[in-house]
């Protein structure tokens, strides 16, 4: 084994590990994520399968203690019964905006959004 590829593998399960550990404390491991997505050499359909992937697992493990902690009621799932109706249609429309960008802008628009989210983030 090479150093660049051995380097490049330390990088990647740094990054794993940081997305994993911030989305489960702070709820922000998008941009650690994509980050990790990345360095990773994943490609636009795989960044985007694994992300899904990834985060529904997470979020999926942390329904009961957002429940127990009150964070999860009938409000917030009423909100959420609404929002259901925006989920085909953005699914669809991301889906046909993907398949129209080249794997370079792609990758520029996520480390461009990743820049956005961790600014925001720190900002507030």
């Amino acid at each position: 084994m090479d150093t660049a590829s051995r380097g490049g593998r330390i990088k990647a399960r740094s990054y794993g590990m940081l997305g994993g550990f911030t989305t489960m404390v702070a709820n922000a491991g998008g941009p650690v994520m994509s980050l990790y997505l990345l360095s990773a050499g994943f490609r636009k359909l795989g960044f985007l399968g694994t992300s899904a992937w990834f985060f529904l697992i997470v979020n999926t493990s942390k329904v009961p203690f957002s429940v127990g902690l009150g964070l999860i009621d009938a409000r917030s799932l009423l909100l959420d019964a609404a929002l259901v109706l925006f989920v085909v249609p953005g699914a669809y429309l991301g889906r046909t905006c993907v398949d129209r960008i080249n794997q370079r802008l792609f990758e520029q628009l996520v480390i461009g959004a990743t820049i956005l989210g961790g600014l925001q983030l720190l900002l507030r």
